[in-house]
Parts: structure tokens; sequence; C-alpha cells
């Protein structure tokens, strides 16, 4: 029983260490406009995708963006488009044809790499024949 404690103890601590060092960072953050943060964003980023042992270039979605995603209701066709935006304004080879030829899985490894949640086909888990 008391190594659970302890367990929930050094959990706890590290919970208020990393709380004590955001605290500190913000301290030193500087205070950006929109102009400022806008300019900071002009390049593509990087993404490592583990499945794929590979890293990708992509650009964040954009407010903008997502009025066209909101209207699509077909997931797999949200997928392409979601990829579309983000990797394929990075990547001139991101097209709607390759996309058709990237495998599922892929591409949800690849959505969940760019940080767009736990995407899910209708397989979440591959299955075994």
């Amino acid at each position: 029983m008391s190594e659970k404690k302890s367990e929930g103890m050094k959990q706890i601590e590290e919970e208020v260490e990393q709380e004590i060092r955001s605290l500190e960072e913000a301290d030193k953050a500087k205070f950006k406009t929109l102009s400022e943060i806008l300019s900071d964003d002009t390049g593509p980023k990087e993404a490592y995708v583990p499945a794929l042992n590979c890293k990708i270039k992509f650009h964040e979605l954009k407010f903008g963006d997502y009025p066209a995603l909101a209207e699509e209701k077909d997931p797999f066709k949200l997928a392409v488009k979601t990829l579309l935006l983000t990797w394929g304004r990075a990547d001139s080879s991101v097209t709607e044809e390759n996309l058709a030829r990237l495998g599922l899985v892929k591409c949800t490894r690849i959505l969940e790499a760019l940080g767009l949640g736990g995407a899910r086909g209708p397989l979440s888990k591959p299955t075994q024949t």
C-alpha cells in the first residue's frame, strides 16, 4: 500500500515541478502581436512518422481551412482534404491521385503524426487473417 502512495506522490511531485517550470517559462516569455506570430509561422514544419520511419514536411491547418473541412461528411474524403491542406502544401507530390493509392493505415499514421488527433478509419486495428 505504501508503495502505491509513494508512486502517487512521485507523480504529484513531477506534475508540480512541471507546473513550476511552465510558470517560469511564462514569466520569461515576451508579448507578441498577431503579426509577429504570423511572421514566425511562414515555413513548413517537419513531423516524424514512426510507422513509416521517415519525416515529412507539412503546413499547419489554418482557420480559413475549416469551412471546407466542415462541409465534408465522408471520413475518407475528409482525410484526403486534410492531407492536401497540410502535407500537400509542403510536398507537391501529395495529390488526390497519389493519396488514393496510399494505404489506410499509413494515412491514419500520418494524420496522427501531424497532430490531427487519433484519426481512425473503419478499422482502427489491423486484422489478422
